[in-house]
C-alpha cells in the first residue's frame, strides 16, 4: 500500500524560497529541460498549455493578461529558458513561489502588498478531486488568490524582502455542476465528471448524444434512429434508468420537454449543436434538491463557448460505408475594457443509411444469425391470396402464389403455375432509414457588459434549426394467408382467376414514407450578476426556451376507398394491375391516392430565477457560506392536426402548468486547514433544500446532505444523501380521454369467462410525482509518491419509487383490489358482482426500481524522452438492478438482462484509454468495453465486445511558426470510430424489427474523419 509523504515545512519552504531569491539560484525544477510546443496565442491559452507542458502551477494576476498574447515557444528549453521566451515582450515577470509553482506578475508592479485575482494552470492542483479535463487544455482555470508584494525579475538577482512569505496562494472559488456556491475545489461531495471540448472532439462523435452515449455511467445509448424514440430524437439515460429521469441543463439552466417528446418526457438533444459545446459536465446521482424536477438519476450540464476571443473555423468530414456527414463551425469574439461579445455558428450535413445498406439488416431472414424469418409477403413482385380460404382456381390445392417475372398485361393461370404454394418475401423495413438524413444549423451568441463596477449584464441567444428525414419505407397494401386489406374483383380486366382475390403489393414508384421533421428551436435569454458588500454575490436570468416542430408527412395518409375502387375497376384505362412486377399502375394514378399530412409539435418553457450567495459569518474553521433563491416557470405543451398511422385525425391538445420554487444551500467548514489556506478546509459538511409547488399535484421537497474529508492534501473521501423527484409529464396528465367499445376481450377471474370490455384511456389528473432517493460515498487520490497518478472509486445507490407507468388491462383486472375505481362492473346478482364493462388504463404511480454499483477510474501522466504519455481507465460497474413493475409480481434482476422497456444495465461499461502528446503531434486512443448480456426477450447471450477509436492531431502553427506566422493556430486532425470496424451482434431487439441493439451497438461500423481548423 502507498502512502503520500509528509507535509513538507512551511517554515523550511519559506525559508529555502527566501535563500533562493537572494541568492539568484534557480530551483531545481527551473533547470529541467521539457520539449515544448507553445503557438503564439492567447495569453490564458499560452500559460495554460506552458505549465502542462512543464508540469508545474502557474499564478496570474486576470487584469495582468487580459487582452495580450505571448511569444511562441517551440522546441526544447529548461522552465527557466522557456518562460523567458513565453514572457519576453509581454511586461510580465516571473517568481518562483513553491515546489512546482511559479507567480507572474506585471514588471512595474511594486509598492506596498495588494490583493489581486490570479489564475492557475498546468498540473498538480491543490484539489485531489480534480479529475477528467480539469487537468486537460480546454478545461478552464481555477481562481486563485495572491498577496503580492514587491517584485522584480529573479534573473536580475535583486531579492524583494518578504516576497517569498507573501506569496501565499489561496484557491479562489469556482461553481460546478452540483451546487450553486462557488468552492476551492473543483471535487466536493458529488462526484463531477468534466469533459472538455478537445476530449469531445478526440473521441470522433458529431454530436452531443452520440458523444454521450460512449461515456461509461450512461448504461444505454439512444441513438438518432427513430426506433428508440419517437422521430429519431436523443437523450441521455444515465445509470439505465428510464427516459426523462436525466435532468439536462443548457449553462446551468433547465430546458423544457420538447414537443415531439411529449409522451417520454425529455428534451431532444438533436437541437444542440455539438460545435458550440465549450465542456460537458455530468452528476450521475439525485441532484433535485439543486435542480429540481427530472433529476433521479443525474445531471448532464452543457456549456457552450462563451468569451471567445479572436477568429476561429474548422471543417470536418467524416464517413463510413454508404453514409457521409461535414461538419464545419465559425467563432468570432472580441472583449472591450467593459464588455465582449462572441458568436459561434455551425452547420452540419449528413446523409441517411439505410437498412439495404448493411448486411446484417439488409434482409429480415435472421436464421443466418440465430433468428427467425421477419420477411413479410408485402413485396414487389406481389401476391395473390384465396379471398375465402378455397384454392385459387387452376392451382390445384395453393391458396396463395407469388406474381411471376418477366410479364406484361395480363397473365395467365398458366403463369402462376410454377409459383403456386410460395410467396415472394421481402425485408418489412426495405427503403428505411437506419439513421436518418439530417441538416443542422445553428448559432449561439454570448455578451456580456459591465454596467456599474458591481454589476455585470449579459445576454445569451441560441438558434438551430434542424432537418431530419427519417424515411419509413414504401406504401404497402398489406396481405398474407388468412387476411388482406385489398381484395381485386374478377371484373377487373387483369384479373385471370374470374374470382375476387386478395393481394398484397409494395408501391416503390412514387416515394417512400417518411418522418420529415423540421425543428426550430430558439432560446434567448437576459440576466444580471454583481457583488454585495464585498464577498456576496447575486444573480437574476430570464429566459424563453421554445421548439417548434413540423412533420409533413409525405405519402401518409391514403384513400383505401379510391384504392379499392381502382382495384375493382373494369375499364382498363382506370384499373390497376397487381399481378405483375413493377407498378401496378401510372405514377399519377398511384399518386393520387396518397396526400401528405401534416404534424405540428410545440414544447416551450419560461423561466425566472435568481439567487444570491456569500458567507454568513466566519467560523473558526471558515468561512460559512449560503446560498438562497427561488424560481417561476410555466412549461406548455401543444400538438395539432396530428396524423395516426394512415389515417389522418384533425385532432391535437395544448396543455400547460405552473411552477414555483424557493432553494437553499450551505456549506459548513467544520474542520479547517491552518496549515494550508490554499487546499480547501479538512472537514465540510454540505446541506441543501428545495421546495417545489406546482399548479397541478402540489408541492415536493427534496433535501441533499454531503460530506467532504480531507485528511491530506492528496486524498479526498466523501459521501452524499439526497431526495429527489420528477413530476407527472404534462402527457400523462392531460391526455384527452378516449374510450374504445369493446377494445379487448378480458378473462373475469372472479366469474371465470371473457368479458368484451370498453377501454378508457388518456391522462391522470391524480398522478403524483415520482420519487427518487441515492446515496453515494467514495474518494479521490492524487499520488504524491507517484506523481501524476489520479485514483478514485464511487459507490452509488439510486432508488427510484411511485413510477408513473401503464398498466395493461388484463393485470389490472387480474388485480383489481390493487387498482380501486379502474374495474367497473355491471349490475350483479344472487350476491356476485357483475361483468366486468369498462377497464380504465390510465397512468398510475406504480412500480419502483433500485440501482446500485461503483464507478472506477485511474489515470496516470508520465513524461518520457519520447513525449508525455496519459493511460486512463474509466469504468462503470452495475451490480444490481431491481425492477418491480407489475402487480403481484417479485422485482426482477435486470442488470445485464436486456428488457423491451428500456430500463437495464450492462454489469460493465468502460473506457481503457491513452493518450500521447509529443512536440506538435497530440494522439488518444481508446478501447470502449460492453460486458456480456442476456438479449431481449432470448436466452442468448450477447455483449462482451470492445470498440476501439483512434485520434491523431498535428498543430501546424506550433509546427510553422517561424516560417508562416499566419498558420498560428491552425491544426490538422485525422481519426477513426470503430476503427477495427467491428459490426453490430444479431439482437432480437424490438421483437426482431432492427437486427441489433442500438442501445449498445453502433450499426455505421468504421467511420474515419478528417478536420482542419485553424484560430488567429
Amino acid at each position: 500500500m502507498l502512502f503520500p509523504p509528509p507535509a513538507r515545512s512551511r517554515v523550511g519552504e519559506l525559508i529555502l524560497m527566501a535563500l533562493l531569491s537572494a541568492s539568484g539560484a534557480l530551483p531545481a525544477f527551473a533547470i529541467e529541460v521539457h520539449p515544448f510546443d507553445i503557438p503564439e496565442e492567447e495569453a490564458a491559452a499560452a500559460i495554460r498549455d506552458f505549465g502542462e507542458q512543464a508540469h508545474v502551477q502557474i499564478l496570474v494576476a486576470g487584469e495582468a493578461v487580459k487582452g495580450k498574447k505571448l511569444h511562441a515557444v517551440t522546441g526544447e528549453f529548461s522552465t527557466e529558458d522557456g518562460l523567458n521566451t513565453l514572457l519576453s515582450g509581454s511586461g510580465l515577470t516571473h517568481r518562483y513561489v513553491g515546489d512546482h509553482s511559479i507567480a507572474l506578475l506585471a514588471a512595474q508592479a511594486s509598492g506596498s502588498a495588494s490583493s489581486t485575482q490570479v489564475q492557475l494552470a498546468g498540473t498538480g492542483s491543490a484539489d485531489p478531486g480534480t479529475q477528467e479535463g480539469k487537468n486537460d487544455s480546454s478545461a478552464g482555470f481555477l481562481l486563485v488568490q495572491v498577496d503580492q508584494g514587491q517584485t522584480s525579475s529573479p534573473s536580475t538577482g535583486e531579492a524583494q524582502q518578504g516576497q517569498a512569505a507573501e506569496m501565499k496562494p489561496q484557491l479562489e472559488e469556482v461553481v460546478v455542476t452540483g451546487s450553486r456556491i462557488p468552492r476551492t475545489q473543483v471535487q466536493g461531495a458529488q462526484e463531477v465528471h468534466i469533459y472538455t471540448a478537445e476530449q469531445i472532439e478526440q473521441s470522433g462523435q458529431t454530436t452531443v448524444a452520440d458523444f454521450l452515449s460512449t461515456l461509461p455511467a450512461v448504461s444505454l445509448a439512444v441513438a438518432e434512429n427513430g426506433y428508440q424514440a419517437t422521430y429519431g430524437s436523443t437523450t441521455v439515460q444515465l445509470r439505465g434508468l428510464p427516459f426523462g429521469t436525466t435532468l439536462v441543463l443548457l449553462n446551468g439552466r433547465r430546458l423544457q420537454t420538447s414537443g415531439t417528446q411529449a409522451q417520454d418526457d425529455f428534451f431532444d438533444l438533436n437541437n444542440i449543436p455539438l460545435s458550440a459545446v465549450e465542456r460537458i459536465e455530468v452528476v450521475a446521482d439525485g441532484s433535485s434538491a439543486i435542480y429540481g424536477s427530472d433529476a433521479i438519476a443525474g445531471v448532464v450540464n452543457i456549456l457552450l463557448k462563451t468569451n471567445f476571443t479572436g477568429l476561429e473555423v474548422n471543417a470536418k468530414y467524416g464517413a463510413a460505408s454508404g453514409i457521409h456527414e461535414w461538419d464545419e463551425s465559425l467563432a468570432w469574439g472580441q472583449r472591450w475594457d467593459k464588455g465582449s461579445l462572441s458568436i459561434v455558428a455551425s452547420d452540419q450535413e449528413r446523409t441517411d443509411l439505410d437498412f439495404s445498406q448493411r448486411m446484417l439488416t439488409a434482409s429480415q431472414d435472421y436464421r443466418a444469425f440465430g433468428g427467425p424469418d421477419n420477411n413479410f409477403p408485402d413485396c414487389n413482385p406481389p401476391n395473390v391470396f384465396s379471398a375465402n380460404g378455397s384454392p385459387l382456381p387452376g392451382l390445384g390445392t395453393a391458396t396463395y402464389a407469388a406474381v411471376p417475372t418477366g410479364y406484361t398485361g395480363k397473365p395467365s393461370i398458366a403463369e402462376f403455375r410454377g409459383t403456386a404454394g410460395t410467396l415472394n418475401e421481402c425485408p418489412f423495413t426495405a427503403g428505411d432509414s437506419l439513421i436518418p438524413a439530417t441538416h443542422r444549423a445553428g448559432v449561439f451568441i454570448h455578451g456580456d457588459y459591465e454596467l456599474t463596477q458591481s454589476v455585470d449584464v449579459f445576454t445569451e441567444l441560441l438558434y438551430s434549426h434542424v432537418q431530419q428525414f427519417q424515411y419509413m419505407g414504401y406504401p404497402n397494401w398489406f396481405g398474407q394467408p388468412g387476411l388482406q386489406n385489398f381484395t381485386v374483383s374478377p371484373q377487373n380486366p387483369y384479373n385471370p382467376f374470374g374470382t375476387t382475390v386478395g393481394v398484397s403489393d409494395v408501391i416503390t414508384n412514387i416515394g417512400r414514407i417518411g418522418q420529415f421533421l423540421i425543428t426550430d428551436f430558439f432560446r434567448p435569454l437576459v440576466g444580471a450578476r454583481g457583488e454585495l458588500f464585498h464577498d456576496w454575490k447575486w444573480e437574476v436570468s430570464a429566459w424563453t426556451s421554445t421548439d417548434r416542430s413540423q412533420d409533413p408527412n409525405p405519402n401518409l395518409n391514403a384513400n383505401n376507398a379510391a384504392i379499392q375502387n381502382a382495384l375493382n375497376s373494369p375499364n382498363p384505362a382506370t384499373a390497376l394491375n397487381p399481378f405483375v412486377a413493377g407498378p401496378p399502375g401510372p405514377q399519377s394514378l398511384l399518386q393520387s391516392f396518397y396526400t401528405q399530412g401534416l404534424a405540428t409539435y410545440t414544447g416551450r418553457g419560461d423561466e425566472v430565477t435568481g439567487y444570491i450567495t456569500g458567507p454568513v459569518f466566519q467560523l473558526p474553521s471558515g468561512p460559512l457560506g449560503i446560498v438562497i433563491g427561488s424560481e417561476y416557470e410555466r412549461d406548455t405543451l401543444a400538438s395539432h392536426n396530428v396524423n395516426l398511422f394512415y389515417e389522418a385525425a384533425n385532432s391535437g391538445s395544448t396543455s400547460d402548468r405552473r411552477s414555483s420554487a424557493v432553494f437553499g444551500e450551505a456549506r459548513i467548514p467544520i474542520i479547517g486547514n491552518r496549515a494550508e489556506r490554499g487546499a480547501g478546509e479538512t472537514l465540510v459538511l454540505t446541506v441543501a433544500g428545495r421546495r417545489d409547488n406546482y399548479s397541478d399535484f402540489g408541492t415536493a421537497n427534496t433535501p441533499q446532505y454531503g460530506l467532504e474529508w480531507r485528511p491530506t492534501k492528496a486524498l479526498l473521501v466523501r459521501t452524499t444523501y439526497a431526495k429527489s423527484f420528477k413530476a407527472p409529464s404534462l402527457y400523462n396528465l392531460y391526455s384527452p380521454i378516449q374510450s374504445f367499445p369493446n377494445g379487448a376481450l378480458i378473462l373475469d377471474p372472479v366469474s371465470g369467462r371473457y368479458d368484451s370490455v370498453t377501454l378508457v384511456s388518456g391522462g391522470n389528473p391524480g398522478l403524483q410525482p415520482e420519487t427518487g432517493l441515492s446515496k453515494t460515498a467514495g474518494f479521490v487520490y492524487l499520488s504524491q509518491l507517484v506523481p501524476g497518478l489520479e485514483l478514485s472509486a464511487t459507490y452509488w445507490e439510486i432508488v427510484e419509487s411511485n413510477t408513473i407507468d401503464n398498466i395493461s388491462p388484463e393485470l389490472i383486472v387480474a388485480n383489481e383490489d390493487s387498482f380501486p375505481g379502474r374495474v367497473i362492473r355491471g349490475p350483479g346478482s344472487n350476491g356476485q358482482p357483475g361483468p366486468i364493462t369498462t377497464v380504465i388504463t390510465t397512468p398510475v404511480n406504480f412500480g419502483a426500481f433500485s440501482v446500485t454499483g461503483i464507478d472506477y477510474q485511474a489515470k496516470y501522466k508520465y513524461d518520457s524522452g519520447i513525449g508525455l504519455w496519459t493511460p486512463s481507465v474509466n469504468v462503470s460497474q452495475t451490480y444490481r438492478y431491481l425492477a418491480n413493475l407489475l402487480p403481484g409480481v417479485a422485482a426482477t434482476e435486470r442488470v445485464s438482462q436486456a428488457s423491451d422497456d428500456g430500463a437495464w444495465a450492462p454489469r460493465w461499461k468502460g473506457t481503457a484509454a491513452i493518450a500521447w502528446k509529443l512536440g506538435a503531434i497530440t494522439a488518444t486512443f481508446d478501447g470502449r468495453y460492453v460486458s456480456k448480456y442476456q438479449d431481449y426477450d432470448s436466452t442468448r447471450e450477447i455483449g462482451n465486445f470492445w470498440l476501439c477509436d483512434l485520434s491523431i492531431r498535428y498543430e501546424l502553427g506550433s509546427a510553422l511558426a517561424s516560417r508562416a506566422s499566419w498558420l498560428n493556430g491552425s491544426y490538422v486532425s485525422a481519426g477513426g470510430v470503430n476503427i477495427f470496424d467491428r459490426p453490430p451482434q444479431y439482437s432480437s431487439y424490438a421483437s426482431n424489427f432492427l437486427g441489433y441493439d442500438p442501445t449498445q451497438a453502433d450499426i455505421r461500423g468504421r467511420f474515419l474523419f478528417a478536420q482542419i481548423g485553424a484560430k488567429w
